[in-house]
């Protein structure tokens, strides 16, 4: 299971963990991006809901600002995630999905600068393995987080014309270790060559990839509460690790396998397309994506890059 997992990334389609390169900024995330607070302290709490292929959520980011600064504590649920494994009877694609579940909490610290036309936001952001890595259906793995701790740095640029806007993303995550620590039943011969059942435990220390996206968009306002984007987003992604060591309960024997590259690496080019409504403060999002250019020796990732979409709904609060 683990190892099919490394195999198997969908970390970069995931919204909750690669958002930075898959969203673009609706008109009111936009239109509050260029209205400067008039008080120096501000909170807020705002609510999303997203759908992509993978992954089903809701997501609450609670806010507090002093002048430029901002510390952002966000809270996700996962309302259905999604595992990629082989095909199998039960699962003739391949796809295993579990039900609701807290995902990693993050918390960012931002600053912000605001002028007429220019909007640029600078972040780093903490994210911590509260998702439950373990989490099974029948059998399989299906996390609801990475696992590990992880650090996310990134740089958010708008240039609105009276006419046009255009948006850039370019971020990078650091991504940690996380262990993993597995007991299967498994049979063996005892001494006397009698079949019994014992327990083999498995240690996990595993990384995945590295991975720098760069997110570009030039969206035209049709009307005050709609807008048409277009744009590309190129993603790269290191190979990522794997360790494990097997003991077994009826003797003492080892199975020790040294860190080895994962097979994660890919680097990927998308062209994207996007409508964006806006209401009441509210923000409809809908992206759909085309990948042109994939690299990678990993052919369940080729086989992962197609046609792709994702939806938010989001409302800032107050």
């Amino acid at each position: 299971n683990v190892e099919t997992l490394q195999d198997n990334p969908t970390n970069y389609d995931d919204p909750l963990v690669n958002g930075n390169g898959i969203n673009v900024p609706g008109n009111a995330e936009t239109d509050n991006n260029f209205t400067p607070s008039e008080k120096n302290f501000q909170y807020g709490i705002s609510a999303e809901v997203g759908f992509s292929s993978m992954s089903k959520y809701l997501n609450v980011p609670l806010s507090i600002g002093y002048k430029g600064f901002n510390l952002t504590v966000a809270i996700p649920f996962y309302i259905q995630k999604k595992a990629k494994y082989s095909p199998t009877p039960a699962f003739p694609k391949g796809y295993v999905a579990a039900y609701g579940g807290l995902g990693d909490i993050s918390a960012e610290l931002s600053y912000k600068f605001q002028y007429p036309k220019i909007y640029d936001c600078i972040s780093f952001t903490t994210s911590f393995p509260t998702g439950n890595k373990n989490r099974m259906v029948k059998g399989y793995i299906v996390p609801m987080g990475t696992g590990s701790f992880d650090f996310i740095f990134s740089n958010s640029f708008q240039y609105r014309h009276e006419y046009f806007r255009i948006y850039n993303n370019i971020s990078y995550r650091l991504s940690g270790k996380c262990k993993r620590d597995l007991t299967m039943s498994v049979p063996y011969y005892d001494e006397a060559n009698v079949l019994q059942t014992g327990q083999e435990n498995i240690n996990y220390v595993t990384s995945n990839g590295n991975f720098l996206s760069c997110n570009t968009s030039f969206d035209y306002p049709v009307l005050s509460w709609m807008s048409l984007h277009a744009g590309f987003a190129v993603m790269n992604s290191s190979a990522g690790t794997i360790y494990h060591k097997h003991t077994y309960s009826w003797n003492d024997g080892v199975n020790e396998f040294p860190t080895s590259k994962s097979n994660q690496a890919y680097t990927s080019v998308d062209v994207r397309a996007a409508i964006a409504f806006s209401y009441w403060g509210i923000d409809l999002m809908c992206v759909v994506a085309q990948p042109v250019y994939v690299k990678t020796e990993n052919q369940n990732i080729k086989d992962s890059q197609k046609f792709n979409f994702y939806i938010k709904l989001s409302k800032k609060i107050f």
